[in-house]
């Protein structure tokens, strides 16, 4: 009996906090799906470029993540640590000494993660929580020694003095999506990416982007990051309402041939979706290839989504790819799909097409992903105390007592049936 009086307590005391109820309709409009993007800047921390950045970022009330080199790390450039850390921003592992890594020991690479995370410690009360490494040089030795997950991102090429403030500015704007890390760099004297930024910042929240921390885009994606993955986005998955239009046959296990009248026949409303193992944890990509034209074309394309065993390409990303290199898909010599770095092996290749029946809403699937699991629940608490920045993709199956109503009872029930 003192259980349950203490559970009812902790029902009613909770409600006391959450206004009462929320009417579905109301509520539907108020969370509107935002794109995520997550901006990442490595070489810091140092009191001039980062400070910049900060403050950019700052004046858009924008989060980013920020992958330090411990050598960096000093008395002045651990002020700026700490600044970003107090705005919300997430401190990062780029080693210690920015090194190549892939051909060190264990006892190396743990040293050189450990020195970054001591020094940040001291800082912050924290350690760090993912890892980049440096000239995104991997190994298997790195991955089993390293117990953080590992994160690349787009190149805009910020690291070359000879590309300018629009150009790194026109790398973003082209390859962002939701979903997307961007690879950046706050390096002391780095200012034509402090000016990149500031022409790029406008531009994506009128297009609909929130800036996030690594942390929060795997949440909010229904994504944990795992191991052997080296991320450069962070997708939901898109194909839960596609069907199986035809299976690829696979003649080599590393390497796909596309039909390159594929892109023509079937539009926008296909994907091709790969099961794969990869060695370095990079996953496979598209290459776009013309080789009877001077100079040839060698075009990649990376997936929507990934998550170390399953790739979907979208035939819309295909199509961007297409319009940027000025060709038609029956121009091209060849359409493959095939390693981007190391060794991959396919085991499974299909094309799937939008189907045109209505995606069933699974009960209690609030960020609709196709399942009801714990992170459901945490997504619909957070929604109900009105955590800033909570978005949720599908409250019709947060009415777990289809009432029309959304409140505690229904955070309640969905606990229930977790049990």
């Amino acid at each position: 009996m003192k259980k349950i009086i203490k559970k009812f307590l902790a029902v009613i005391t909770a409600a006391a906090i959450i206004p009462n109820y929320v009417c579905l309709c109301s509520a539907a409009a108020e969370s509107e799906e935002k794109k995520l993007i997550a901006l990442t800047f490595d070489d810091g921390p140092n009191t001039t470029t980062t400070n910049e950045i900060l403050d950019i970022l700052e004046e858009y009330d924008a989060k980013a993540s920020f992958f330090l080199i411990g050598n960096n790390i000093n008395d002045e450039s651990a002020v700026s640590v700490k600044r970003a850390y107090d705005m919300g921003m997430e401190i990062n592992n780029h080693s210690k000494t920015h090194s190549n890594m892939s051909k060190m020991t264990a006892e190396e690479l743990q040293a050189e993660i450990s020195y970054v995370d001591e020094k940040v410690n001291e800082i912050i009360g924290e350690n760090t929580k993912f890892f980049r490494p440096p000239f995104i040089d991997v190994s298997q030795s790195m991955y089993d020694s390293i117990d953080l997950p590992f994160i690349c991102g787009i190149d805009c090429k910020d690291y070359m003095d000879n590309v300018s403030a629009q150009d790194r500015a026109d790398f973003i704007l082209n390859g962002a999506k939701d979903g997307v890390i961007v690879l950046l760099h706050d390096a002391a004297g780095n200012s034509k990416t402090v000016e990149a930024l500031e022409i790029v910042m406008p531009q994506l929240i009128e297009q609909g982007y929130e800036f996030v921390t690594l942390t929060e885009l795997f949440e909010r994606q229904g994504e944990t990051p795992k191991g052997n993955i080296l991320y450069s986005n962070v997708a939901k998955y898109p194909c839960s309402n596609y069907s199986l239009y035809e299976e690829i046959p696979i003649e080599a296990t590393d390497r796909i041939a596309l039909d390159v009248n594929m892109h023509e026949t079937l539009g926008d409303t296909y994907a091709v979706e790969l099961e794969y193992e990869s060695a370095t944890g990079y996953p496979p990509v598209i290459a776009l290839q013309k080789w009877s034209s001077t100079p040839s074309v060698w075009h990649t394309i990376q997936p929507f989504y990934f998550n170390g065993e399953r790739a979907v390409f979208l035939a819309e990303d295909i199509s961007s790819a297409l319009n940027q290199l000025e060709l038609s898909s029956s121009e091209l010599d060849g359409i493959s799909v095939t390693a981007y770095s190391g060794d991959i092996t396919f085991k499974k290749a299909e094309i799937l097409v939008e189907s045109d029946e209505e995606k069933t809403t699974v009960r209690g699937d609030v960020n609709a992903d196709g399942k009801f699991n714990a992170t459901d629940i945490t997504l619909f608490s957070k929604w109900l105390l009105v955590v800033p920045d909570t978005n949720v993709d599908d409250l019709n199956a947060a009415d777990m007592s289809e009432d029309g109503i959304l409140n505690i009872f229904d955070l309640c029930i969905m606990k229930r049936e977790l049990q």
